[in-house]
């Protein structure tokens, strides 16, 4: 979302945290399913074992940036987007 949408509110702070943009531009119902406040809480969840949250988290983020994804389609210009490419580099694992 850098540089394409304004994601500034109240008193000049910025919003750059997916859950945080996510909120702000689009209707904010997936940050409900996400078990943690921040992110960093995954950390500890999987030291704990906790992986039923993590997935939920996971899960969360995806659909929070699927739906930032079809903002943007809608908004912003195909130049915008810088696809890559998610195929291994060396064959050592296929």
């Amino acid at each position: 979302m850098t540089n394409r949408f304004n994601t500034t509110i109240e008193a000049g702070e910025s919003r750059s945290d997916l859950a945080g943009v996510y909120k702000m531009l689009c209707d904010g119902q997936y940050n409900e399913l996400d078990p943690f406040a921040e992110s960093s809480e995954a950390v500890v969840a999987f030291e704990d074992g906790r992986f039923t949250d993590l997935v939920v988290h996971n899960v969360a983020d995806i659909l929070r940036t699927k739906q930032l994804g079809r903002l943007s389609e809608r908004y912003c210009s195909k130049s915008d987007f810088k696809l890559k490419s998610l195929t291994a580099t060396t064959q050592e694992y296929e």
